[in-house]
């Protein structure tokens, strides 16, 4: 990888790390951006990421600017039941989705013969490694679920899996 790219993106990760420290939709924004194999595309992908964490902070109520706009009095014994109450309340407003369901839109091949896959919803995902039993249509409906590491695999109708990295 060239020296030019390298700086501003370990600085970007830096950033990164100090303004939203251990949140989830972050960490799998970025993940997606390392999947990125074109240098200058995967660059552009942690500078958009890293602008739209800088907009979130930067955002009254969001849950970034809420952590830094507590004074020292407002932290001053803020533990115990307190601090649990509301990390529950957080939970359950912020709960994970358990699966994505959408239908197919599109279907094309990447640059190695994996299957890049168009959803209703805008997504795009793409196949991490190609696999000749895995085979879907246009309007098929999937099932995208969450797999061990932070990895997906996505169900067509033949209930086989693959796994899938999302582009967008």
């Amino acid at each position: 990888m060239d020296q030019k790219l390298i700086r501003p993106l370990i600085l970007g990760v830096a950033l990164l790390a100090v303004i939203a420290p251990g949140t989830a939709q972050d960490l799998s924004a970025l993940s997606a951006c390392r999947a990125e194999k074109n240098d200058a595309r995967r660059l552009a992908c942690y500078d958009q990421e890293l602008d739209r964490i800088s907009r979130e902070a930067t955002t009254p109520g969001s849950p970034v600017a809420a952590a830094t706009a507590q004074t020292p009095e407002e932290r001053f014994g803020y533990r115990g039941v307190l601090a649990r109450e509301e990390t529950d309340r957080k939970k359950q407003e912020t709960r994970a989705l358990e699966e994505l369901v959408a239908t197919v839109t599109g279907i094309s091949a990447g640059p190695n013969g994996a299957l890049v896959v168009t959803l209703d919803n805008g997504q795009v995902w793409r196949q991490n490694r190609p696999e000749s039993f895995f085979h879907l249509k246009a309007g098929e409906r999937i099932r995208i679920e969450p797999a061990v590491l932070g990895s997906y695999l996505l169900y067509g109708s033949s209930k086989r899996s693959t796994r899938v990295t999302r582009l967008r």
